[in-house]
């Protein structure tokens, strides 16, 4: 008896070792892409900031505030994943606090509306390529400071709707936030509902919207074009391949978070804990791999970039050149030295 005592307790002792482990290491990860997250995106934001006049273009000042988003997501989702504890905990009342700790804090609220923002801001900027590629006499016609506004609004009224319903799914309950419980068919129809809207229609809209790009952009390279044009053309295709790319990321960060909800909705399938908290960071990685695509990939912003550096690298010089010590004669007036006269000798 004392020997299965003793075995059990040191099981325990080494799961709980394990969790400790895991959770240090999770830890770390979350704090690592919370940063890379913050700082990239800042300095896409100083840039932007900085060189305005060459990022004034619609596409640019949706990039910008793509920026942004991620910017606000980092924040969010360290104080979500780093600082918060793991599990919340209230009073058995079941206050008023109690109520918006579970169902707006436990729920994850704020960190999915920005992440629904960021990613119908990528839906945004691929239906703006579309019609500015397709309908380029329309798009100029149309397209204005106002839509520009129309545009932010509608990626975050989109991302705070969504999460809304994150307010309905956790309650206080015995001291703790747990999950309310639904009927099979009602959690079924909302799951689907989360499904379409946080990563089917998205990735619908997305593929279609650059299927059609590319489609029309191998049309018009038949024809022929003049140097200015040409370069006008290389231009816009790397501000595409840019976002295209971002697109890209955006599958292959959320694709397989989405697969392991949709096995745990459809066919109650739970990957260990491990995976899923794997495959969140994956999905968080997002948040961060969009400065990493305008430094490898648009021309346009890493020329930007280098000017802003070398003008601070030369303002520093200049800050730090030794200033030479005059003496004081030297700064005393001197006398003005006139010149004699030259006198041309008389021929006799």
């Amino acid at each position: 008896m004392d020997g299965e005592s003793s075995w059990s307790v040191s099981v325990n002792a080494s799961s709980v070792g394990e969790a400790a482990s895991r959770n240090s290491f999770f830890t770390a990860m979350n704090t690592i892409i919370a940063c890379l997250a913050v700082l990239g995106n800042s300095m896409v934001i100083t840039v932007m900031v900085s060189r305005q006049r060459s990022f004034n273009s619609f596409t640019n000042r949706l990039i910008l505030h793509q920026s942004v988003i991620d910017t606000i997501a980092g924040v969010v989702f360290f104080l979500h994943k780093v600082i918060r504890p793991v599990e919340m905990t209230v009073t058995l009342e079941g206050n008023v606090y109690d109520q918006l700790v579970c169902r707006l804090i436990s729920s994850d609220f704020l960190l999915w509306a920005v992440n629904i923002a960021s990613t119908y801001n990528l839906v945004i900027i691929s239906l703006e390529r579309l019609v500015a590629t397709c309908y380029p006499v329309k798009y100029r016609n149309t397209v204005s400071s106002a839509w520009l506004k129309y545009a932010i609004g509608a990626s975050w009224s989109l991302g705070i709707v969504y999460a809304s319903h994150l307010i309905m799914v956790f309650e206080p309950n015995n001291g703790r936030c747990r999950d309310v419980d639904v009927q099979l068919g009602i959690r079924l129809m909302a799951g689907s509902i989360v499904l379409s809207v946080e990563y089917f229609i998205p990735l619908i809209i997305i593929v279609v919207s650059y299927t059609k790009i590319v489609i029309m952009l191998s049309k018009k390279l038949d024809k022929p074009v003049n140097v200015r044009q040409h370069r006008l053309i290389e231009a816009k295709n790397n501000v595409l391949t840019t976002v295209i790319l971002a697109g890209v990321m955006f599958v292959i960060c959320w694709t397989p978070n989405e697969y392991d909800y949709m096995k745990a909705l459809f066919f109650l399938e739970f990957w260990d804990e491990t995976i899923y908290d794997a495959l969140t960071g994956l999905l968080a990685c997002n948040m961060f791999v969009n400065p990493i695509i305008y430094c490898l990939n648009y021309k346009h912003f890493r020329r930007q970039l280098s000017i802003l550096v070398s003008k601070g690298c030369r303002s520093n010089r200049v800050e730090e050149q030794p200033v030479r010590s005059v003496s004081r004669g030297a700064l005393q007036p001197r006398a003005p030295q006139l010149a004699c006269p030259q006198i041309a000798p008389v021929a006799s």
